[in-house]
């Protein structure tokens, strides 16, 4: 009986172990939270990053909201601020990815209250 605790053991140390290295390299994409502050314009229904650049809200009514507010009144992201990479979060591995799902604290480009870090 102690022998095949000990293999039972074994062998799921060296699964626990396998499965470690493969979520290093595997990576997952941030994805933009819900409650991520964005500014809206009312006039093209487009919405921005917090961090736009004045050309694209010039002249325009400017509000802001949550980002699944924004997304349920019909605005559509800005494409300037999509090809700067402004809704994109961080790119990490999947066993950080999984240590965020379980609350511990991850390098994210949002905190808990939807406010853009950098």
């Amino acid at each position: 009986m102690k022998k095949e605790y000990r293999i039972i053991t074994v062998i799921s140390i060296s699964i626990i172990i396998v499965l470690l290295f493969l979520s290093i390299y595997i990576t997952v994409e941030e994805t933009m939270p819900g409650n991520a502050i964005v500014v809206v314009t009312l006039e093209d229904k487009l919405y921005h990053s917090i961090h736009f650049d004045l050309i694209c809200v010039e002249g325009k009514t400017a509000q802001t909201m949550t980002l699944s507010e924004a997304r349920s009144k019909g605005f559509k992201p800005h494409d300037y601020d999509e090809e700067l990479d402004y809704f994109r979060g961080n790119r990490r591995f999947l066993f950080h990815h999984l240590l965020s799902k379980l609350g511990m604290n991850v390098n994210s480009r949002w905190d808990e209250n939807g406010i853009t870090l950098w």
